[in-house]
């Protein structure tokens, strides 16, 4: 079966929010709700003797496939895209050990957050050349290094040559260091389906309960999580009256409790993402020594909906 790639209805203008989208990861704030962050530490680069155990984190990489059903409602100007971004930094060791650092922003699994922002976590980078090549035997591209040192982005690559739920392997300029990320893939079905409507003369149908908001996807990919953001905008799309973010397991189902709903008002437009999220301490040689690069894979898919 097709994925979600053909979104049910034509386009044309019409009311829509004003904000246009922004990925929480690349917001360098805070979360107003209260989390805990450990504090790093970091290394000075050791030679690899061999003998080592893998330990502490030398980078952060990230894939996202966006998709959206109504672009003109959300003031975004592509259906979809897909991103890559890579960080390379001194090493850095946590407590407890070896345990993700750069995605601490999110909600712990089971858990909603109101108004969250992601957090630009403090490190060092490193420069490791011009580009980095990521490569699978039918798809491969290169990232360009991005305004400083040791930060590494493609926002052009092809949704339709992605390969998913396949590695890809990735190779640095200077060093020769490597590593693998592991893609995932989208959706057969979403529920409500009046969610994807793309026509803006029909969009925000998707009824969300103030009770309770309950969305079902297909298919379920073991070992991911699953991350619902739900924002809330005045009925004229023209301010942002809250937001909510709840984490948990694939499953294929997942509510949004009605505590986080029921103060906003009815006739409230919503923009709603269902993300799948996929993340990984992968194996690396960066650094000169035995270390993990934090992965990050996610697919979202954005619709709309009003507070019923």
């Amino acid at each position: 079966m097709h994925k979600l790639l053909f979104l049910l209805l034509a386009c044309s203008p019409e009311i829509g929010i004003s904000k246009g989208y922004t990925n929480p990861a690349e917001e360098d704030t805070s979360i107003t709700d209260s989390k805990v962050f450990p504090s790093p530490t970091e290394e000075p680069i050791v030679i690899d003797t061999g003998t080592e155990e893998y330990n502490g984190i030398s980078g952060y990489t990230n894939l996202h496939l966006r998709q959206v059903a109504c672009p003109a409602c959300v003031g975004i100007p592509r259906e979809i895209t897909v991103e890559f971004e890579a960080d390379f930094h001194l090493l850095i060791t946590q407590q407890p050990a070896n345990t993700p650092y750069h995605t601490l922003w999110l909600p712990s699994v089971g858990e909603c957050i109101t108004n969250i922002q992601g957090v630009n976590p403090s490190h060092t980078l490193i420069d490791l050349g011009q580009s980095i090549s990521i490569y699978n035997p039918a798809h491969n591209f290169i990232a360009e290094r991005y305004t400083q040192d040791g930060h590494y982005e493609n926002n052009n690559i092809s949704e339709v040559l992605l390969q998913r739920n396949s590695v890809y392997d990735i190779t640095t300029d200077i060093g020769g260091y490597t590593y693998e990320i592991t893609t995932i893939e989208g959706f057969d079905f979403i529920e409500p389906y009046t969610m994807l409507w793309t026509d803006p003369a029909y969009a925000f149908e998707a009824p969300i309960y103030r009770s309770g908001a309950t969305f079902t996807w297909g298919p379920v990919l073991p070992d991911t999580k699953f991350l619902i953001v739900v924002d809330v905008y005045s009925w004229d799309g023209s301010q942002l009256l809250g937001s909510v973010s709840c984490l948990d397991n694939d499953t294929g189902v997942m509510t949004v409790p009605g505590q986080y709903l029921q103060s906003y008002p009815a006739g409230s437009l919503v923009a709603i993402h269902l993300s799948r999220q996929k993340i990984e301490l992968v194996e690396t040689n960066i650094n000169s020594i035995r270390s993990y690069i934090e992965t990050h894979i996610e697919w979202t898919v954005i619709g709309t909906g009003m507070i019923y």
